[in-house]
């Protein structure tokens, strides 16, 4: 009884309790008379305070301004928020996270963004093992606005804070009732939008109900829609054969091909064949050296690209319900309920999976040798992916007032998320074998139900947390009273993945993933004071003190100013160190196997043989052709917390009528950064003569390779404490507004500027500032512009993605020294919203607009391959026209 949760929950709030008599009797009363001036609490600190603007820079964007520039979710307006510079993760097709949608503040990982509901951690995703939180789960008609601080944070909030925090605020206090629909219709085939919500709400002298349902569709795109992903093929160097991979689009290797002992690659004899009579074989390509083997060689390829899907469909229905009720003139109840379920679908061709140690006389082997076979299973259909996530989010809490000055506050907290994926027409390689033992056609009907698999995943996450806190004024100095906060928070994490037992055994094939399970239990003290050391100027400070038990303890402090030299002028700045606990998965999960496109420069360089010059190394490596090869992923008990600073120095200046001006600089180091000692990874460290020292410190790290030196076979690879990261440069924001006889116009500028995006070459290497790379941009900026006249407004939304190189080759000096060598550019990435509304007294709010308007196109590298990434998805999804209409009552 003792150890339960409930009693925990006691202890905290009887311990706080007392702490609030002894505070409350020592509190300065106000002057009798005095004005009582409102105080909120802003993101970044449990202090509550007058002033919006304070030492740390928090952008607050309600959801009337995510709506006017047309977003149709809380992730996707999120993913266009200019600090979210590069990494964020949106709904892929045939991806693990299929149903997933994150935010990366600065580009330093999901994982380092820590998001909040109305000021309490949001359950980790389970198909992210717990490293990010999916937005996807999160309801938009319940939003009321969203802040956006853009500082460390760990010394208030602890794990996950250190590139800074998203506090979703949801509705509440709302009364009246609300209907709301719009439709959006691309251009171009797929990924329409359904979206449909009505709101609730009513109150009294005591309190308020609230009540919200959110439903939002979007269809899914297929590779054949757009020209750039369909499948191709062409022989753009005119050598009289196409390549496979450096000449075809959506095409496969994993048709009908065998690996020699050589490891060269060979079609199989029936290639032809299948061709004629199969949809999807494509006949014989050329092998180049685009898979890793030394030599030429052919292989029979499969245009998968004719049926898969490349963004996954996505359906979301959400309630988000909450209450808050005055027990007496001094404690108030308050309770949230939140539950989703989102629905997503994914389609890819039939599985591409190895026939190991085929037989020497099996009709596809074109030698006298077992060898392995590259194979697309299409007997079985193609593959489906169906995944459907719930999600549960529970909140009840009490919190009240101890004489004039001091807040109280307990709660508790559970969230549970059940996320469950299943896959049809799946390799049984048990099936398999059992055909070839018992010579059973594999085309027949018989044959197919034998090898036909559908797999079955549950990954689950739980979240139980129990917060006090205690906010007094005690103490005064020149400025005024001095403001503390004190509190504890307890919480229990666990982890689970259960995956079909043929899974688990490693027999089926397209697919992979092991079961896993984690938990662990945390304890966290935290103090917070702020100090008005003159009117103008206030001092605060913060630390927090963490205990896992999974991996030890942790302590983070932080430092802020604030000072106002005049009533227009704000000089802040801060310093705080931050925290990242290793996520279960990290920790304590199964092996599961994948198959990462790797550059094997050293097979390139070995080619040249040994008086090879620098030059012709540089030539070979910039030429290096990437492939898919085998790793085993490895989970590591002995990982310890990632470690960061933080600094942060701003001005905001508003001494100018309707202007408002912030500029701030930032400063984020992170050592001991987690990662994935990658296939990649082993290869540079292999190529700087430094495998050996991996292979000592993490002797459960391998590389794999065949006789004749190349890639071959299964390598393991590992999470690992190891690398660093630095991010460093300036948040700009601007706005204007200007009223005239014709009308009022608003115009907001927000530009995150990175001078240092600072990361190692590979796992441990040495650190190279890798801003503007493929992928990851140095700047991005949106520009709006709101005009509203009587019952009209119009919003012009400019979002700007800076240009990037196209490529980056890690080069090795004649000292056996990386670097990276940048080649391309891909121009700088401009796309416009436009939002129209018109108001009516009685028959509600019409809406037309277009996102995309002007149709950008998605970017192309040198080769003509399209740029696969999240920040350029709305030239993927193209131009989309929308309407909606909404009513209050």
């Amino acid at each position: 009884m003792l150890n339960t949760k409930v009693t925990k929950a006691v202890r905290i709030a009887l311990a706080f309790g007392a702490a609030s008599s002894a505070a409350v009797a020592n509190v300065a009363m106000a002057e009798e008379g005095a004005e009582k001036v409102e105080r909120i609490e802003i993101t970044g600190s449990r202090i509550k305070r007058v002033d919006m603007e304070g030492a740390s820079p928090v952008e607050v964007i309600s959801t009337a301004e995510f709506e006017s520039q047309g977003r149709v979710s809380v992730a996707e307006a999120l993913q266009s928020v200019t600090s979210n510079s590069f990494g964020s993760v949106a709904p892929s097709s045939g991806s693990s996270g299929q149903s997933q949608s994150t935010v990366s503040l600065l580009g330093a990982g999901a994982g380092r963004t820590l998001v909040l509901v109305d000021g309490k951690r949001l359950g980790g995703s389970p198909s992210l093992n717990t490293g990010g939180a999916n937005l996807s789960s999160i309801p938009m008609a319940a939003v009321e606005r969203i802040e956006i601080l853009k500082d460390g944070a760990s010394a208030i909030y602890g794990s996950d804070a250190i590139a800074g925090v998203i506090n979703v605020i949801l509705k509440k206090d709302f009364e009246g009732a609300a209907f709301d629909i719009q439709v959006g219709r691309p251009e171009a085939d797929g990924g329409e939008t359904k979206q449909m919500s009505m709101s609730f709400g009513v109150s009294s002298d005591k309190g308020n109900i609230t009540f919200v349902y959110d439903h939002q569709e979007r269809r899914a795109i297929f590779d054949r829609d757009r020209s750039y992903t369909s499948a191709t093929m062409e022989d753009s160097n005119n050598d009289g054969v196409i390549s496979i991979y450096n000449e075809t689009t959506g095409i496969s290797y994993f048709g009908a091909t065998v690996q020699g002992k050589d490891g060269n690659y060979l079609a199989s004899p029936k290639c032809d064949e299948l061709s004629k009579n199969v949809p999807g074989f494509i006949g014989k390509l050329d092998q180049g050296s685009a898979l890793g083997g030394i030599g030429k060689g052919e292989v029979c390829g499969y245009a998968f690209a004719d049926v898969s899907a490349n963004m996954a469909s996505t359906k979301r229905d959400s309630i988000m319900t909450s209450l808050t009720y005055e027990l007496t003139d001094d404690i108030e109840l308050y309770a949230r309920g939140m539950f989703s379920r989102n629905d997503s679908f994914g389609r890819y061709a039939p599985p591409a999976a190895e026939w190991e140690n085929m037989a020497a006389d099996n009709e596809h082997n074109p030698t006298n040798d077992v060898v392995n076979g590259q194979f697309r299973w299409y007997q079985l259909g193609n593959r489906d992916g169906e995944v459907t996530d719930y999600q549960q989010d529970l909140l009840i809490g009490l919190k009240g007032m101890a004489g004039d000055t001091a807040e109280w506050e307990v709660s508790y907290h559970k969230a549970r998320l059940d996320y469950r994926t299943a896959g049809r027409y799946y390799l049984s390689y048990a099936g398999l074998a059992y055909n070839e033992l018992n010579e059973i056609d594999m085309g027949s009907e018989e044959g197919i139900n034998n090898m036909r698999a559908t797999t079955y995943a549950e990954n689950q996450s739980e979240l139980d947390h129990f917060f006090a806190g205690l906010g007094f004024e005690f103490g005064e100095l020149p400025g005024g009273m001095i403001s503390h906060y004190v509190g504890g928070e307890y919480f229990e994490e666990i982890l689970s993945s259960k995956y079909d037992a043929q899974n688990d055994a490693g027999l089926i094939g397209g697919n992979a993933g092991g079961s896993g399970h984690g938990e662990r239990d945390v304890s966290a003290l935290f103090y917070e004071v702020a100090l008005p050391v003159l009117d103008n100027l206030i001092v605060s400070a913060a630390y927090r003190y963490d205990d896992y038990s999974d991996f030890g303890s942790v302590g983070n402090p932080s430092i802020k100013v604030e000072y106002r030299p005049m009533d227009d002028l704000l000089v802040r700045g801060s310093y705080s160190e931050g925290f990242r606990a290793p996520t279960l998965k990290e920790l304590y999960g199964a092996d599961s196997e994948g198959s990462p496109t790797t550059t094997d420069y050293v097979a390139c360089r070995n080619q040249l043989g040994a008086n090879a010059t620098q030059s012709q190394i540089a030539q070979a490596y910039a030429k290096c052709p990437t492939s898919s090869f085998k790793e085993v992923r490895q989970s590591n008990p002995d990982l310890g917390p990632e470690e960061s600073t933080y600094i942060n120095l701003g001005v905001v200046y508003s001494g100018l009528e309707d202007v408002s001006i912030k500029v701030d600089y930032f400063e984020l180091e992170v050592d001991n950064v987690i990662s994935l000692i990658t296939i990649q990874d082993l290869v540079h460290l292999e190529n700087g003569n430094r495998l050996d020292e991996i292979y000592a410190k993490f002797p459960d790290v391998s590389l794999s390779r065949g006789s004749n030196g190349s890639i071959a076979g299964k390598s393991y690879t590992q999470s690992a404490n190891g690398s660093f990261m630095s991010r460093k440069g300036f948040d700009i924001d601007l706005s204007y507004k200007l009223d005239t006889h014709f009308g009022e116009f608003k115009f907001k500028s927000v530009t995150t500027l990175l001078t240092e995006v600072g990361e190692d070459v590979y796992f441990s290497g040495p650190t190279s500032d890798q801003k503007g790379g493929p992928q990851q941009p140095d700047w991005r900026s949106q520009f709006t512009v709101n005009y509203s006249l009587d019952n009209f407004s119009l919003n012009w939304t400019t979002d700007i993605i800076s240009n990037t190189y196209e490529n980056d080759v890690v080069q090795v000096d004649a000292n056996d020294n990386p670097y990276i060598v940048y080649t391309g550019n891909l121009p700088t990435y401009v796309t416009h919203n436009l939002n129209m509304k018109f108001y009516t007294e009685t028959y509600g709010t019409f809406t037309l607009g277009a996102r995309n308007l002007f149709d950008k196109d998605v970017l192309f590298d040198e080769n003509g391959k399209w740029v696969d990434d999240a920040m350029y998805n709305t030239g993927h999804i193209g131009r989309e026209i929308f309407a909606g209409y909404s009513i209050s009552f």
